[in-house]
């Protein structure tokens, strides 16, 4: 793998290392890692789709904070 995949993977795992420090939901973060591990696919392909990854990933940790602070809410 070229330097910047590498480098991006190691971002995403960074990103999925802070999740389970928080107790979120990781198994897809590792699928994501692992399927991208096993790819040989072109750089500009790969940037592309892990952009899109990210923003599915952050809309789900959106979701996530959004149902503690509900379940926070409901226990007050």
């Amino acid at each position: 793998m070229r330097d910047k995949t590498k480098e991006l993977l190691e971002e995403i795992k960074a990103y999925r290392n802070d999740m389970v420090a928080k107790n979120y939901p990781f198994q897809q973060i590792s699928d994501i890692i692992t399927r991208w591990e096993m790819k040989e696919i072109p750089q500009k392909d790969f940037l592309e789709e892990v952009e899109k990854e990210k923003k599915e990933l952050n809309e789900s940790y959106q979701e996530s904070v959004r149902q503690a602070n509900e379940r926070n809410k409901h226990k007050s």
